[in-house]
């Protein structure tokens, strides 16, 4: 310096080393000054920069540190200050939005937000610090987002407020994407609206058997109860009616048959035309009470029909007629559309002969129903019948009683797939 006068040190900083006294050496600052030339004096500034450094260290720890949790997120994170200018974003933003973390700092926000929310951003922001009004800070709600390729996605995105050092501060958004468990919510949506649907169609024991072995449904059970119902007169009936008023008569009518289906347990068969089907369900229970609800519910139709006599004048006078059977059946799931629970069986023709051979508003029964219900039921003996395929038949109309024995929803042999056989018949009920 003295020879050709360039300053490569003289009126700088900079870090080098220092040694003390005792050997040991130090980080340091070495600043040099010249105070004249004519003197010749160099001055040396010496800072000890060794808490300094530590410090500093420490900072640099702990920002890597942050970085390293924020990277283990599992949802993407993204920093951004007072004017939506991302300062900092997470590994999982880059893979959920597509951009770099280079190609995220120093842009706006509003980036990876679609055109129609965009322009509301830095709105709310400068609303938002200059009111306090949070109308987001601290909370979380479903919106869309936009990758780097344009495309977007529904996310869950939550926003908590940081205040700085210097006064000023920061936002941080965690955003969720949810595409696959939105995905996961419509599809359960649609299996269960489907399976809603088959439990309409089917009785939901058999709907579950179903969709566990759609190939082939077929039980046989010794003792099962079936009614029949319709409504006398029919087609005379609305011959003269509009088809709205038709369905809806049928509606209002079938739709309280429905409601008295689930009070005392039973299965509802099918509907056809303005026959009414319906059976009990085999029970494991030691105290056979099917017949019973049967029976219990044919009363209770009776009622229906009354009541509907009262709200609906305008279709005129109904009467139903009433036939109920018990014995053996085949049950089953037929066809590959449109699926049907079915019964076939002796039983079944012999309660649909007793509707058809009833009177309008009688409940027709034969003798073995009769046999399987309690003494709180009253009968009376109408007579013998020559019934189609049967012969000769002792035919009983059933006048009133019953009383629910067991709560509903018992267990069905449908559900364990192994039909009881029968209890012994009972000729304990009274006839008048």
């Amino acid at each position: 310096y003295l020879k050709t006068g360039i300053k490569k040190m003289i009126g700088t900083q900079r870090e080098v080393n220092a040694q003390r006294k005792d050997g040991t050496t130090f980080p340091c600052v070495l600043g040099l000054s010249e105070v004249s030339k004519e003197s010749g004096l160099i001055c040396g500034f010496i800072r000890d920069l060794t808490s300094e450094i530590k410090v500093r260290m420490e900072v640099e720890e702990n920002h890597k540190l942050m970085l390293k949790i924020m990277d283990s997120s599992f949802h993407a994170l993204l920093v951004i200050n007072e004017k939506g200018i991302i300062q900092m974003v997470n590994e999982r933003s880059t893979k959920v939005l597509g951009w770099t973390k280079e190609e995220f700092i120093g842009q706006n926000i509003k980036m990876i937000m679609p055109h129609e929310h965009a322009h509301q951003h830095d709105d709310y922001l400068k609303r938002y610090l200059a009111t306090g009004f949070k109308r987001m800070i601290g909370k979380e709600r479903e919106v869309p987002a936009k990758r780097k390729d344009g495309t977007t996605f529904p996310c869950i995105l939550g926003l908590s407020e940081i205040d700085t050092s210097d006064g000023t501060k920061l936002f941080v958004g965690f955003l969720e994407d949810i595409t696959v468990r939105k995905s996961l919510l419509i599809a359960e949506a649609e299996r269960e609206a489907s399976d809603n649907l088959l439990h309409n169609i089917l009785p939901e024991h058999i709907a579950k058997r179903l969709k566990q072995d759609p190939s082939h449904i077929a039980d046989h059970y010794e003792n099962t109860t079936i009614l029949f119902a319709d409504i006398v007169g029919f087609t005379d009936k609305t011959s003269s009616m509009r088809p709205h008023d038709v369905v809806t008569m049928l509606n209002n009518l079938f739709s309280q048959f429905d409601y008295l289906v689930g009070h005392y347990d039973l299965n509802k068969v099918k509907t056809i035309g303005d026959c009414y089907m319906v059976t009990s369900i085999p029970s494991s229970e030691i105290d056979n009470d099917g017949c019973s609800r049967v029976c219990m519910f044919a009363l209770d139709l009776l009622k229906a029909v009354k009541t509907c006599n009262m709200s609906g004048p305008q279709h005129g006078h109904l009467d139903i007629r009433v036939g109920i059977a018990c014995g053996q059946v085949v049950a089953g799931v037929v066809g590959t559309k449109r699926f049907l629970f079915d019964m076939w069986g002796d039983a079944v023709n012999v309660a649909a002969r007793m509707e058809q051979h009833g009177l309008p508003g009688k409940i027709q029964v034969t003798k073995g129903v009769v046999d399987n219900v309690d003494n709180s039921f009253s009968f009376e003996l109408r007579g013998t019948l020559n019934i189609k395929g049967k012969g000769m038949l002792d035919c009983y109309f059933l006048k009133s009683g019953g009383k629910l024995k067991g709560p509903a929803n018992r267990r069905s042999v449908y559900n364990s797939g192994n039909p009881h056989k029968p209890l012994p018949a009972r000729s304990n009920s009274t006839l008048m």
